[in-house]
């Protein structure tokens, strides 16, 4: 019986995140109830600067618990957003309390050193997210102590905050004096000696996460590259709503830390979680590219005005300025779109690369110049560090080119051809090929095949030229030879025997029949000698019967062995080109001697079809098929030479149910 897996217990993370919810709702209930238009420092940001980061932290660490109920993100996110749910309700219930109530309302001490001061404590989630993002685990054991450093330098400027003065900690000091918990009483002094260190601690305790962050990114592969890649988007969001404020006077604060938080939280759900991982490179690319233009706008914009509002009235200064940007912009973009392409992806533009292969390809004389050309291309379009292209040629042999180094986890791809499988594609790609990777892939491969199988025409062409050259002259040599050594002394020797018959006619007239009869021997073995000659031309068949019924005559003499040969024909034989007679004729023969001689089969079967201006010649057997990987012989070349040599085709393959087939289109140049 089938059992589904058991779900991961997610109680705990449950209870968690409702309480946080719960919280976070009571904040907003009790910030609207107090009626209150200002809220004293450092209230005036706690509320909804904690509430909404609650919401956020507490939902992705909820959904994470789902997958990975006991994983160390799920629970810094689980208790992060526990953290800003208290923070925000110990500042709505200090307001309330104090505003609406007078401070009379129990626990209000302790609700107001909440709100003010257990904020801070989600400055730690930065530096723990960096440390043990994305599996829970350091980068590795040397990372012990440099990470116990950190957590305590920011852990004590945590405790700096939190134990200070209300004196020290406000510029106006608290707005409710003996409301607060009692703190340690140090001199003022001490303090303000221990103040400037905060800031230190604080960059201290984010700089080694960092650096650890950065030594896990620069070591990693594949899953866990993809994983990284999130938190660094998440980084580069939070380095943008860091200069934020330069371009956009006035922003909150209190939004930008939202924002901060709401980044890093989706960061963790979608990298630990395993959500759409590899989604990642147009999201990082268009977050670098438009945040880097903004600030290139601002840094332009800014000067641009202030030059032009000294020369100029202040709304022509800002119709120029804008003017002045819009210019510029576009080929900024246009260049920082490229480089960040570049960055993010590790690949270049993909019309780049398919126009630069082609004009690579156009300069290609060998099969193997594209291969290399296309190693190269597939290398830059996918920011691979290897790539290998195999194409499978028609003699049986590979041809092979690669760039870089091999590895182990390189993918394999077929390339395909006008619906035929000619090779492989093995590269190791940065991340999961995507919809438009796929596509680029095609592109490029499709060139590959097209310049491959052109150039490798070409050459076959040339060669079949060659061969055709070379074979009228050798046939040439063969005729001037049997004529010379064969056919010239046989009838030169019997005219010197009808010379003797002549001679020996009147007084031997005997010796002279026996004469002639020599001579009419002879004169049998030279005709035997011309019909070889002339069979080896053109078989006397054809001109004889046709082909389909020379096609059955010599079927029937192979069919004398034991194999049953059974020929079919269909459309008008009838005006066929000698060229596709001969050549289909001797394809089948050839095809015959190869079943008796290697297939073992039992039945034969040969297809003759005549269909418009092309001759389709099948042979089909029940033996035991041609052996895989195994290398043709003279008879398999020689039909493929022959359907060649007339601009057609011969497939010689292995059938699914056992057995050979041989497949050959001639074309007929004429409508028959």
């Amino acid at each position: 019986m089938f059992r589904s897996p058991p779900r991961p217990h997610t109680g705990p993370a449950t209870v968690v995140a409702v309480l946080t919810v719960v919280t976070a709702l009571t904040s907003t209930w009790l910030d609207l109830s107090s009626g209150a238009t200002a809220r004293p420092e450092p209230l005036d940001w706690a509320i909804w600067s904690s509430t909404v980061p609650a919401l956020a932290l507490a939902a992705a660490g909820y959904v994470l618990s789902t997958r990975l109920p006991r994983h160390l993100m799920t629970w810094l996110l689980l208790g992060s957003g526990a953290v800003a749910a208290a923070n925000g309700l110990g500042a709505a219930y200090a307001v309330w309390s104090l505003e609406a109530h007078g401070g009379t309302l129990p626990l209000t001490a302790a609700a107001l050193f909440v709100g003010a001061r257990l904020g801070p404590l989600l400055n730690l989630v930065t530096p723990l997210v960096l440390l043990y993002f994305p599996d829970g685990r350091l980068p590795g054991r040397g990372w012990r102590v440099p990470a116990g450093l950190t957590l305590a330098a920011a852990g004590l400027s945590v405790a700096v905050f939190m134990t200070m003065p209300w004196r020290l900690l406000s510029e106006q000091g608290t707005a409710w004096p003996g409301v607060d918990l009692p703190l340690p009483d140090l001199p003022d002094s001490l303090w303000l000696g221990v103040m400037p260190a905060v800031p230190v601690l604080l960059a201290a305790g984010t700089a080694l996460p960092v650096v650890a962050f950065v030594s896990r990114f620069r070591g990693s592969t594949g899953v866990l590259r993809a994983q990284l890649r999130w938190m660094a988007l998440a980084a580069v969001i939070n380095g943008l709503l860091i200069l934020l404020p330069l371009a956009w006077d006035g922003l909150p604060q209190d939004l930008t830390f939202v924002l901060s938080l709401a980044a890093i939280a989706a960061a963790v759900l979608i990298a630990v979680g395993r959500y759409r991982l590899y989604d990642i490179d147009p999201l990082l690319g268009w977050t670098l590219l438009y945040g880097g233009l903004a600030l290139v706008v601002v840094a332009i914009d800014v000067p641009i005005f202030v030059v032009l509002g000294a020369l100029i009235d202040e709304p022509a200064a800002a119709v120029l300025a804008a003017v002045a940007v819009a210019v510029i912009y576009t080929p900024v973009r246009e260049r920082a779109r490229r480089w960040v392409n570049r960055v993010v992806t590790g690949r270049a533009e993909p019309y780049e690369v398919v126009s630069a292969l082609a004009r690579r390809l156009e300069e290609a004389t060998s099969p193997d110049g594209p291969l290399h050309e296309t190693a190269r291309a597939v290398s830059l379009a996918y920011g691979s560090s290897y790539a290998r292209v195999e194409l499978d040629t028609a003699d049986g042999t590979t041809l092979a080119a690669e760039c870089g180094v091999p590895r182990d986890d390189a993918v394999v791809l077929p390339i395909t051809y006008r619906g035929e499988s000619i090779g492989r594609l093995s590269l190791v790609p940065r991340g999961r090929l995507a919809e438009a990777d796929q596509r680029l892939l095609a592109d490029v491969v499709r060139q590959t095949a097209a310049a491959v199988r052109a150039i490798a025409l070409t050459e076959e062409l040339q060669s079949s030229r060659t061969r055709l050259v070379s074979g009228v002259a050798e046939e040439r040599r063969r005729l001037r030879r049997d004529l010379h050594d064969g056919l010239g002394p046989s009838l030169a020797a019997a005219a010197l025997k009808v010379e003797a018959a002549s001679n020996l006619l009147g007084r031997d007239p005997a010796t002279a029949r026996d004469v002639l009869g020599q001579v009419r021997s002879d004169l049998g073995s030279v005709i035997d000698d011309v019909r070889r000659l002339v069979h080896d031309l053109r078989p006397p068949a054809l001109d004889r019967w046709g082909l389909v019924e020379a096609v059955r005559q010599e079927a029937a003499r192979f069919g004398d062995g034991g194999l049953e040969v059974r020929v079919h024909a269909r459309g008008e034989a009838a005006g066929l080109p000698a060229a596709a007679e001969v050549a289909a004729y001797r394809i089948v023969c050839e095809a015959l001697v190869n079943v008796v001689r290697h297939a073992n089969a039992s039945t034969c079967e040969v297809h003759l079809a005549m269909t418009g201006m092309r001759l389709e010649v099948e042979v089909i057997d029940d033996g035991r098929g041609i052996t895989p990987g195994s290398a043709p012989g003279v008879g398999l070349i020689a039909m493929r030479e022959r359907a060649r040599e007339l601009g057609g085709d011969c497939v010689i393959a292995r059938r699914a149910d056992g057995g050979t087939r041989v497949h050959a289109t001639l074309p007929l140049g004429v409508t028959v």
